[in-house]
């Protein structure tokens, strides 16, 4: 499905049932759509007026449109309470290193804990109105959906035709009076760059939350400048662990500020940084970031061999923990701070180096718009690849690595 009321009935239509839903993208190639399918073992397919007709599928499929005449023909009396927590209540696919998607298996009691957290935390109510951004398959709309939902708060649907556009962005959250944003940060930025383009405000907005990718140091005083904003929240996690496992209130970053620290775990969470031996680092010591606590996934569906290589039981405390693949490090306020990816971590002249890091550190340049650093292998060496896009002055290499680089990476 594409984005609609349909959406919303579609799901909880499901899980009233006692089933879970699979939200699959409706641009994904017919092939992709029929191996998510088969893998799944879906019976019942439901889709919007016109989409039908768009997809090939197996004849022990059935496929039905969620329209007002489909829903019509059905009783609106209450279906019986069939659900427990503990059972599944969504599978949502994610990219995989071998290339095949790994079904993320999310049970209710890991969903409706994040949100009621959430809502608790940052006093989501019934006089809320939240703009539902992310695609279906994506986790953020599960809190889109059913924290709003659990709270009493209005659903705002943008139009799917409309795609991801800052005036028609403008117009609806104006018009509906928006007071709940949930994004990844480059569509805020974006967002806020049309508004300060046009000296536009926001109005209505009092609550942003940020997660999925780096937060630039910038973003928050941009989104105050641009609207009526009270709490901009940095989330962090994992699919793995039922949209969200860690917060952090973004008030006042000092000047000198190069991110926005990761945060602190959500209630009945747990996060971890842990060094090769699953011991707690020090302050300041890089280590692996390990989820715990009850918002878990109880694995990949159907692949074993990937759940208990993400999924591991503490050698010492016997709690299972997820894996992440990111590194981060305890700062002594108690918060931890994000590093990168494990995976994109690189060794240049015999040190270990985070591209993330120095993506970052390029970004603290005042002429760079935008930057993504790369490593070419050549047999015994390894040379930096920088692409900057959109300089905001001219700048040579001189300048970037003896009077940027050089001073934050003197040995590379």
């Amino acid at each position: 499905m594409e984005k609609g009321w349909e959406q919303v009935v579609g799901v909880l239509g499901i899980l009233q049932s006692g089933s879970a839903y699979v939200p699959i993208d409706p641009a994904l190639p017919n092939e992709r759509i029929l191996y998510l399918l088969r893998s799944t073992g879906v019976k019942i397919i439901l889709t919007q007026s016109g989409m039908k007709s768009q997809i090939e599928l197996p004849e022990e499929i059935s496929i039905y449109e969620v329209n007002e005449q489909f829903l019509s023909d059905w009783s609106d009396e209450p279906l019986p309470f069939v659900q427990s927590p503990d059972d599944l209540a969504y599978v949502i696919f994610t990219s995989g290193s071998t290339g095949d998607p790994k079904g993320v298996m999310i049970t209710h009691s890991g969903a409706v804990n994040t949100i009621i957290d959430i809502n608790s935390k940052f006093n989501v109510t019934e006089k809320d109105r939240v703009i539902a951004l992310s695609a279906l398959h994506f986790d953020l709309s599960v809190y889109d959906i059913f924290g709003s939902l659990a709270a009493g708060a209005s659903i705002v649907i943008p139009d799917a035709d409309a795609g991801f556009n800052p005036k028609h962005l403008e117009w609806l959250l104006s018009i509906e009076k928006v007071t709940v944003w949930n994004s990844v940060p480059a569509l805020m930025e974006m967002f806020m760059n049309h508004l300060s383009q046009k000296n536009g405000y926001a109005d209505n907005l009092r609550l942003v939350m940020l997660s999925g990718d780096w937060i630039a140091v910038s973003l928050p005083e941009l989104i105050r400048s641009y609207s009526s904003t009270e709490l901009i929240i940095s989330l962090g996690g994992a699919t793995e662990a039922s949209i969200w496992s860690i917060f952090y209130p973004i008030e006042n970053l000092q000047a000198s500020s190069k991110s926005v620290p990761y945060g602190k775990a959500l209630s009945k969470q747990k996060m971890l940084v842990l060094n090769e031996s699953l011991e707690p680092c020090p302050d300041w010591g890089t280590g692996q970031i390990y989820i715990g606590g009850i918002g878990l996934s109880t694995g990949y569906w159907k692949d074993q061999v990937r759940t208990n290589e993400n999924f591991i039981y503490h050698p010492k405390t016997k709690e299972r923990l997820y894996r992440t693949g990111d590194l981060g490090r305890y700062l002594p306020d108690g918060n931890i701070e994000f590093i990168g990816r494990e995976d994109f971590q690189i060794k240049i002249n015999g040190y270990r180096i985070e591209i993330g890091e120095i993506e970052y550190m390029l970004l603290q340049h005042p002429a760079i718009k935008d930057v993504v650093v790369t490593v070419a292998d050549e047999g015994t060496t390894k040379d930096f690849w920088l692409f900057i896009y959109r300089p905001m002055e001219k700048l040579s290499r001189v300048e970037i690595y003896e009077h940027f680089l050089f001073k934050n990476y003197p040995n590379i």
